[in-house]
C-alpha cells in the first residue's frame, strides 16, 4: 500500500464526479475518528483553493464525547482551521421527538452543517467504501428497491462524499503515514446497532468465508444499480408524461397503453404518484391491489393511507384525496368569461355562421333565443333529467351508463336553464336546445379546465 496510490485515487474521484471547484467552501463533517480526520487533513494539504470549516457535533452520549470535542479543537487551532462546535442532548431530543437517537443525531448533524452554508457552500462528510457496503447490506435486508441500493450518493444538493472510494484500511494507513491522531467511538465495537452488527460479524464472515473483496463488490454495484435507476427514471418521465392527467389533487392514468406496460413499471408509477400526494406508508400489498385494479371491472375501488382512493373508471384509473372533493354552489352564468371551481365558462353570442366550428366534449353550441330563466351553472340535484334523442333521461342514470365514479357525480358541473339541464360538463347536450333551421342566435359554450 503506498500513500500516492491513494492520493490519487481520491484527486481522481473528486475529479471524476465534479466534487470540488477552486473557490468553493466547504463544511467538513469531522467526529474526530479516522474517516473524518483523514478527510480534513487531505482537504487542507491538498492543492484546492478552497476554504474549510471543521464542524463537529457534540452529541452529549458518551462520558468521553468532550474530549473529542477538544481534540477537534485543538486540531483544528494547530492546523489553522476554523472550528465550529454544537453541543445538544440527543437522547433527551430522540426521546421528545419519539424517534430512534441515530435518527435524531443524523437529523441533527444535518440541520447543524447545513446552518453553517449560510446560502452557499458544500458539506463534505466522510463516508467511505466500507460505509457503502454496509448501507447497501442493512438496506437490502430491511427491504428496498433499486434506488435503495444505490446506497450513498456520491454528492447529493450541497453534500459531497470525497472519499467514498477509499476503504477503511487504506483511510487508516492515510493516517498512520501522516501520524495523524484520532478518536475512536467504543459504541462502534458493540453490537447495539443494525450496521454495528452488519460491520462486526457480517462483514468478516463474507470477506473471509465467500468473497475476500466483498466492499469493492458491493461499491461496483452500488453505481450499476445507480445507472439502472437513472434509466428507469428517465422512463418513468416518459411514461408519466405519456400516460397521466393531473388536476389539482386528482391523477387519472389511462390505461390504453399502460395497461400493457409490465407490472414493474405500473407499479413504479402509482407509487410516483402517491409520493406526489405525499403519501406515507405504502407497502407492496397496497401496489398489489392498485395494480389489479387495471384488469378489474368499472367502479371497483381500493382505499389507501392518508384518505387517497384509486378508482378503476371505464378507459383510466383515478387517484385522489377523497375528502378534498366537494359540491359546488349555484351560480349566474353571464355573457363572457366566468369562475367556477377549477372550471372557467366562455359564453360567446354569435350568428348561425359559429355552428360551422368545431364541437366537442367541452364545447357546445345552442339556440340562445330557447333559454328562458337564464343560465346557471350548479352540481346535480335529486330528479335532475336531460332531453335526449330518446327521451327524457334522469342525470343519476346517464352517470350511471357513463360509468362515471360515485365519488364525482357531485362534483360535475350541470348548466342549466331554470330546473331544465342544458349541459352536462363533459358529456352531453340537450336536445331541447339545439340549433335548427329557425336558430337566429347562437350560444357558444367553451368549457377551460384550469389546474
Amino acid at each position: 500500500m503506498k500513500i500516492e496510490v491513494i492520493e490519487t485515487k481520491v484527486h481522481n474521484f473528486i475529479k471524476q464526479h465534479d466534487l470540488i471547484r477552486d473557490g468553493d467552501n466547504i463544511i467538513v463533517a469531522t467526529s474526530g475518528g479516522a474517516d473524518s480526520m483523514m478527510l480534513l487533513h487531505f482537504l487542507k494539504h491538498s492543492n484546492y483553493k478552497i476554504d474549510i470549516t471543521c464542524a463537529h457535533v457534540n452529541h452529549m452520549i458518551r462520558e468521553e464525547a468532550i474530549n473529542d470535542m477538544e481534540y477537534v479543537r485543538n486540531i483544528c487551532n494547530n492546523w489553522d482551521i476554523t472550528c465550529k462546535v454544537y453541543t445538544c442532548n440527543i437522547k433527551q431530543l430522540a426521546a421528545q421527538r419519539k424517534i430512534s437517537t441515530e435518527e435524531c443525531g443524523r437529523l441533527e448533524r444535518y440541520n447543524f452543517f447545513i446552518s453553517l452554508l449560510n446560502g452557499h457552500g458544500k458539506i463534505a462528510t466522510a463516508h467511505n467504501a466500507n460505509d457503502q457496503a454496509e448501507t447497501m447490506l442493512m438496506r437490502f435486508f430491511r427491504g428496498t428497491d433499486v434506488r435503495g441500493l444505490c446506497g450513498i450518493a456520491i454528492k447529493r444538493d450541497t453534500i459531497i462524499r470525497p472519499i467514498l472510494c477509499l476503504k477503511r484500511q487504506e483511510i487508516e494507513f492515510y493516517c498512520q503515514k501522516y501520524k495523524i491522531n484520532f478518536k475512536t467511538d467504543h459504541t462502534n465495537f458493540l453490537p447495539i446497532y443494525t450496521r454495528n452488527r452488519i460491520r462486526l460479524d457480517l462483514m468478516p464472515y463474507i470477506t473471509n468465508h465467500i468473497n475476500k473483496n466483498i466492499v469493492y463488490t458491493l461499491v461496483e454495484h452500488s453505481q450499476l444499480y445507480k445507472e439502472e435507476e437513472e434509466f428507469l427514471e428517465s422512463y418513468m418521465q416518459d411514461s408519466f408524461i405519456k400516460y397521466v392527467t393531473h388536476i389539482n389533487n386528482t391523477y387519472e392514468i389511462q390505461l390504453l397503453g399502460f395497461e400493457d406496460e409490465k407490472i414493474y413499471i405500473q407499479k413504479k408509477l402509482i407509487l410516483q404518484i402517491l409520493v406526489n400526494l405525499s403519501v406515507c406508508n405504502i407497502t407492496s400489498k397496497h401496489l398489489d391491489a392498485a395494480v389489479s385494479l387495471i384488469t378489474n371491472q368499472s367502479g371497483r375501488r381500493i382505499n389507501l393511507p392518508n384518505n387517497i382512493v384509486i378508482y378503476r373508471t371505464q378507459h383510466s384509473l383515478r387517484i385522489l384525496v377523497e375528502n378534498l372533493i366537494k359540491p359546488l354552489l349555484s351560480q349566474n352564468l353571464q355573457i363572457g368569461s366566468n369562475k367556477y371551481g377549477n372550471y372557467t365558462i366562455i359564453l360567446t353570442i354569435g350568428d348561425k355562421t359559429i355552428k360551422e366550428y368545431a364541437q366537442n366534449m367541452y364545447t357546445k353550441y345552442i339556440d340562445y333565443d330557447k333559454i328562458k330563466d337564464g343560465l346557471k351553472i350548479r352540481t346535480r340535484e335529486t330528479g335532475d333529467k336531460i332531453c335526449l334523442d330518446g327521451g327524457k333521461k334522469k342525470i343519476k342514470k346517464l352517470f350511471s351508463d357513463e360509468k362515471i365514479p360515485l365519488h364525482l357525480r357531485d362534483t360535475i358541473p350541470l348548466i342549466v336553464d331554470g330546473s331544465n339541464v342544458v349541459y352536462v360538463v363533459g358529456s352531453r347536450l340537450s336536445v331541447d336546445y339545439y340549433i335548427d333551421n329557425n336558430t337566429k342566435n347562437v350560444l357558444e359554450i367553451r368549457i377551460l379546465q384550469n389546474e
